[in-house]
């Protein structure tokens, strides 16, 4: 979309409500019907937007996506890296969305070491206080390569108090993590908050325990409140969500592997997981942050329990 359009776009959409709430299979979305004018275009519509926060996140993963593709696809990584620095040239004097900016940096510094972006990060260090509980494991990932000792000293000293006050809040449940449900489930939270501490253990192990990145996952995997015990992760355990909306959601089936977000709250309701896939705020599959999270804190589990 960048190299086509010269920005990113938010997505493609049909034009129509008829189409937009459509059951069954997406690819029927369109009727593959070329446009009048010429162009080339079907009837969905491409919509973008001027959106710092989300491109320099974006900057953040194509900066990831290249250290990633290195010596497997070097000519794509290259590209990766290249639209990341952009879009960060483009938004590094925006005023806000420094937590945004912290992702963006920590990810280019891991991707190429520039002293000009550990400086960056160093400056922001006021932020970095303020955002720990949204910035400490993409820090801590990068402070053995920041040549500030004074720097990496004072985070590691501001990390350890986060992680006493951290402590707090996952002890007030059962489940040993942090559990605030709303109307929409709370599994893919405690999932991010999972990936989230895997790296804390990996940076400090001394201070972040692996048991809470464990206990996110078995939070997925049937260890929630409600009296529906299933795995969020559907064909995964001996009881897992069978009835979930994908792109299934017509056919009251699931898809193997598809991770919904669990157990919702409506209050006055206690916590509940009905068997019914239109309440999607329960049992919709999401692949980014939910399909992606759950594989990775599996592969976490194992490269970590094998080290016992």
């Amino acid at each position: 979309g960048y190299k086509n359009l010269g920005r990113l776009y938010r997505g493609i959409i049909c034009p129509e409500l008829r189409q937009y709430v459509l059951l069954g299979d997406g690819s029927t979305m369109t009727d593959n019907v070329v446009a009048a004018d010429g162009a080339g275009a079907d009837d969905r519509w491409v919509f973008t937007e001027d959106n710092p926060r989300r491109e320099l996140f974006v900057a953040a993963c194509l900066a990831a996506a290249s250290r990633s593709l290195k010596d497997y696809d070097n000519q794509l990584a290259a590209q990766c890296l290249r639209v990341a620095e952009e879009l960060w040239e483009l938004d590094k004097n925006v005023e806000k969305h420094a937590s945004a900016k912290i992702e963006a940096l920590t990810e280019l510094i891991l991707a190429t070491r520039k002293s000009e972006y550990k400086d960056q990060l160093i400056k922001l260090y006021p932020a970095v206080k303020e955002r720990l509980l949204r910035v400490a494991w993409l820090v801590g990932r990068v402070l053995p390569v920041i040549d500030d000792d004074s720097f990496v000293q004072t985070v590691t000293e501001d990390i350890r108090a986060f992680s006493d006050r951290m402590e707090g809040f996952i002890k007030e449940n059962p489940y040993e993590i942090p559990y605030h449900p709303r109307v929409w489930g709370a599994g893919w939270e405690i999932q991010h908050f999972g990936v989230h501490q895997y790296f804390l253990h990996r940076a400090f192990p001394e201070i972040f325990s692996k048991d809470h990145f464990l206990n996110a996952l078995n939070f997925i995997l049937g260890c929630h409140p409600g009296e529906n015990t299933a795995s969020f992760a559907s064909g995964v355990g001996s009881n897992s969500i069978t009835t979930a909306y994908g792109v299934n959601r017509a056919d009251w089936s699931y898809i193997p592997g598809g991770v919904v977000s669990g157990t919702g709250i409506i209050r006055p309701d206690f916590p509940e997981l009905k068997e019914f896939p239109f309440l999607w705020q329960q049992t919709e599959y999401m692949i980014g942050g939910a399909g992606s999270n759950f594989m990775f804190l599996v592969l976490a589990a194992k490269e970590l329990m094998g080290e016992d």
